[in-house]
Parts: structure tokens; C-alpha cells; sequence
């Protein structure tokens, strides 16, 4: 009976545990899935791995004995690093590095689980399809950037050209198009690096599909890189060419319904270079498998109480960490310069934003300056708030506005009252004109109330310090000061300074304090953010 009841627990254990696993990786993954619309494709990632692995489950060959111990050996490295990797991903959700890290860890563990209870054989058979989770992981940021800037410029090109050899005049700043009409900005969205991730994702799954050979896959996975990249042209095309004849203003009405049919267009060439490549779909029958050799108990109870130390260790850390304490500075907007008004913020971009508060407005400084600032909140304790906070970045942003990014000169601190808050200063260039562009990105709730921490987004290290101090789901506040009329940056940073410490007031209002959210925010023409792709 005790026998029994040991082998029942060998086999039911595993499916528990390994199940805990993926779902705690898809929980983490899917806060990226949700905020991220780049990254959307992402829900359907885990039911296509499930479907493959049930195909390859149908037809799995015979068992082999597992004598490798290298496995055991990545199985206990995987194993102990998800308390570390855990652990940092509790304050910094944001960070793609940690992202990457679990998604191995939990990759890995589940090969070598593969590997001990069918050998080489198993784990040659059931690899691709543990392994697929991969393609819904967020890019790390520096390869992201590129791929982004770099999709960006060509689809602007192509799209210039195209418009001109069809007769419709168009120019090209930076990543905006000028049309007789008004001007057109190819925003990331419009980059194609969505599509392409996507179409990268039903690549590799139809590939798998078909049982495509290593070579076609390959093939496969480039004509679906230049089919996305075609149809995102072609849609950038028929958009700018709408707005060319009926107004910037018809993009709205075009811009959805022409996604969705083009991207539907893009994934029937996909399937059907699939097709030709490799032929009908293999009819694969079932295999009769001998019975499955269980994983060893030693193995699968010390993971088992490692990942609950994991969890509730952490848990622990945090909550013994936390204080109630919610203080923040606030933006005093100052009404009085010359030429104060409100800058809309538009339904798409508050939608994007998903903010609890937000205002931007503009106005003339009394040396002829012109100052346009962005003011956003996130509460303190959905996950979400971190990545949207650091999803926007001016270097990102202003780009799909016609803004070219000439030098990022580092953090500066700018003393406001008892606080040193921490600006990044990026030099841009607009219509020939300098643009000093100052970003800070803030999170409240510090311990050192008498001289809170410099946080700064590009500093590694600032991660890391949350972790040491238990601090985790804390507010976020963004603040965007682009400044135009100064030749030199050295007058834009000293008029900064000189205005800031009247603007900065601490301690902040409760945030239902502000005045408007997004939707109630006045209609106006903007500078910097134009009408998007």
C-alpha cells in the first residue's frame, strides 16, 4: 500500500509542480502581454505549445535511460536560480533581463524533467515545443531599439518612394511623413516589429506543424520576416495615402480595419510559402509507448520544497519590508507664463499611457523660450504601473514625431526644495531646431524621507538597491519638460534649473487631486505628438 501510494505521489508530484512552474512564468509573462501591444500575440503562445506538445505526446518514441549527468547538474543550477531571479523580479516586473532568465529557468527544468523520464530521444522529441515559449518573451530593450529605429526609418523610406512614384507628394523628416495635407508620424506601432514578431511565432508553429526539416524552417522564417515587412509597407502606404486625399483626420477610420486585413493577408502568405515548402500536413500515427520511467522522488521533493522556500521566502521579504508611507512631489503647472494653455492627449495615447492622471501643457517662458511639459501618475501597487512607466521614453517617443536624437548627455540633478530629483538629458533636433528634452521618471514611497534616492531608469544598480530594501509595487510619476529657443544646452539645463524649484512641491496632494484626466483634456494642435500611423 505505502508503495502505492509513493508511486501515485511520483506521478501526480511532477504534474503539480511543473504546473505551478509554467504557470508562474505565464503570470509574469502575461503583464507584459496585457500592458504591452507589441507583445499581444503572446496569449496564444502557451495554447499553441500545449497543441504541439500534445501532437508530439501522441506520437512519442520509446524510452530511453537517462545516464547524462550534466542534466542533473542543469536541472540544480535552474532549480536554485529561481530564488535569485524571483526575488529581483518582484520590484523590477520592467526588467526583460529577468524576464529572459525565468523563462530559461523554467525551459530548462522541464527539459531535464523530459530528458530523466525518456532519455535523448524524449528530450530531441519534445524540445521545440517547451522551448516555443520563448518567441512571446519580451525583447531585451537595446535589441528592441533597434529592431525598432531600424524598421521605422525603412518603412518611412519605402513609403516616401512609393508615394512619389504614384504621383502624391510627400517629404520626409525623421520618421514623418509631410503630406500637402498635414504631417504623418510612423510611430513604433506602425514600425511593423509587431507584425514581425508575429509572423515570426506562426512561422516557427507552422513549421513545427508540418514537421518541416531544419532548412525549411529556416526559409521559412525569412520569407515570413519579408512578408511582414512588405504588407507593413503596404499598409503605411494606403494610410498615408488616405490621409494625402481625405485629411490626416481619415486615418482613424482606416487605421484598425487596414491592420487587422493586412495582418490576416500576411499570415495566409505565410501559410501558404509553408505550404509549398513543405507539402500537406504528415498524417502521424499514434505510438504504443511502454510505461513511463517516474522521475526520481529526491529529484522532484527537494525542487518541490525549493520553489515553496522561493515563494514564500519572498513573500516574506517584502511584506516585512513594506511601509504605508506614500509620499511624492507634486507638478505646480504655472498658469501664469505667457501663453499658458492645455495640450490634448489623445484616446489612443491615454489608452496606451493607462494612467491614473495625466496633463501636458505649453507655454512661453519670459525669455522667448518655449517649454512644452508632460506630467503622468501610476498608483502605488499594480505591477502594470513599473512597465508602463518605462515603456515611453523620449527616445523612443519622439522619433514617430519627426524628432532626431543628436547626444544623450547623461543624468543631471536639479535640487527642488529638500529633494535631488534626476533628469536625463537627451539633445534633439526638429525641423532644423534644437530641442533640449529633460525626462524624469520617479517612484515614490522611499525610505529616506529626509533625502530621498536618485532613482534613474538607465541605472542598473537602482534595481538591484530595490530588491536590498524590500521595495516592490511603489508608485510611479513621469515628468517631460521639452524645451525650444536655446542654441546651447548648457542655457536650456540653467533655465531649467532656475524654473524647476518654483514647479516642484512637496508633499504632493492626494492624486485625486489633479484636475483633468486624459479624456477631459481640451482639444488642441500639439508640437511634439502628431498623428500617428
Amino acid at each position: 500500500m505505502i508503495g502505492k501510494r509513493q508511486n501515485l505521489l511520483q506521478r501526480i508530484l511532477p504534474l503539480v509542480l511543473f504546473g505551478a512552474l509554467w504557470c508562474l512564468l505565464i503570470k509574469h509573462l502575461s503583464v507584459h502581454w496585457a500592458v504591452n501591444p507589441q507583445y499581444s500575440f503572446g496569449w496564444f503562445v502557451p495554447i499553441m505549445s500545449a497543441y504541439l506538445f500534445l501532437i508530439r505526446w501522441r506520437t512519442r518514441p520509446p524510452v530511453e535511460f537517462a545516464h547524462s549527468a550534466v542534466a542533473r547538474w542543469v536541472f540544480w543550477t535552474a532549480g536554485f536560480a529561481l530564488l535569485p531571479t524571483w526575488v529581483v523580479e518582484q520590484p523590477n516586473p520592467d526588467w526583460r533581463l529577468v524576464s529572459w532568465l525565468l523563462a530559461f529557468e523554467v525551459v530548462a527544468l522541464s527539459l531535464c524533467a523530459i530528458y530523466f523520464v525518456g532519455g535523448k530521444s524524449w528530450l530531441g522529441h519534445f524540445a521545440f515545443c517547451i522551448c516555443f515559449i520563448l518567441v512571446s518573451v519580451p525583447w531585451l530593450g537595446a535589441v528592441e531599439d533597434f529592431v525598432i529605429q531600424g524598421l521605422t526609418q525603412a518603412a518611412t523610406v519605402v513609403t516616401v518612394a512609393s508615394l512619389n512614384l504614384f504621383h502624391i507628394p510627400a517629404v520626409q523628416h525623421g520618421n514623418v511623413i509631410e503630406l500637402k495635407t498635414g504631417l504623418v508620424g510612423v510611430d513604433e506601432a506602425c514600425s511593423g516589429v509587431r507584425s514581425l514578431q508575429a509572423t515570426l511565432m506562426v512561422s516557427l508553429f507552422l513549421g513545427e506543424l508540418y514537421r518541416a526539416s531544419r532548412s525549411r524552417r529556416f526559409v521559412v522564417v525569412l520569407c515570413g520576416a519579408l512578408i511582414a515587412f512588405l504588407c507593413n509597407v503596404g499598409r503605411t502606404f494606403l494610410l498615408t495615402a488616405v490621409a494625402a486625399k481625405d485629411g490626416v483626420e481619415a486615418i482613424a477610420n482606416w487605421h484598425d480595419p487596414l491592420g487587422v486585413t493586412i495582418l490576416a493577408i500576411c499570415l495566409l502568405l505565410v501559410w501558404g510559402v509553408v505550404r509549398l515548402i513543405s507539402g500537406p500536413i504528415p498524417k502521424l500515427l499514434p505510438t504504443k509507448a511502454p510505461p513511463l520511467t517516474p522521475l526520481s522522488w529526491r529529484l522532484i521533493s527537494g525542487l518541490g520544497a525549493w520553489f515553496l522556500f522561493t515563494l514564500v521566502g519572498t513573500e516574506v521579504w517584502y511584506q516585512s519590508h513594506e511601509t504605508k508611507d506614500n509620499s511624492r512631489w507634486s507638478f505646480i503647472w504655472p498658469v501664469y507664463k505667457k501663453d499658458f494653455s492645455d495640450v490634448s492627449i489623445s484616446k489612443p495615447e491615454a489608452d496606451a499611457l493607462i494612467c491614473d492622471q495625466a496633463r501636458a501643457a505649453k507655454w512661453v517662458n519670459d525669455d522667448g523660450s518655449r517649454w512644452m511639459t508632460f506630467f503622468f501618475t501610476w498608483a502605488k501597487g499594480p505591477i502594470r504601473s513599473r512597465i508602463l512607466a518605462r515603456m515611453h521614453r523620449p527616445e523612443n517617443c519622439l522619433p514617430a514625431a519627426g524628432y532626431k536624437l543628436r547626444e544623450d548627455r547623461g543624468t543631471i540633478t536639479i535640487k527642488a526644495k529638500d529633494l535631488l530629483i534626476p533628469f536625463r538629458d537627451l539633445d534633439f533636433e526638429y525641423a532644423g531646431e534644437h530641442v533640449y528634452v529633460f525626462f524624469c521618471l520617479w517612484e515614490d514611497g522611499s525610505k529616506h524621507l529626509e533625502r530621498p534616492r536618485i532613482r534613474d531608469e538607465w541605472n542598473q544598480f537602482a534595481k538591484l538597491e530595490s530588491v536590498l530594501l524590500g521595495q516592490r509595487n511603489l508608485g510611479q510619476q513621469v515628468l517631460e519638460i521639452v524645451i525650444f529657443g536655446y542654441n546651447k544646452p548648457e542655457e536650456a539645463e540653467t533655465a531649467l534649473r532656475h524654473d524647476v524649484e518654483t514647479m516642484i512641491q512637496t508633499p504632493t496632494p492626494k492624486i485625486s487631486a489633479f484636475p483633468v484626466r486624459p479624456s477631459e483634456l481640451p482639444a488642441e494642435s500639439r508640437e511634439v505628438h502628431k498623428k500617428p500611423v
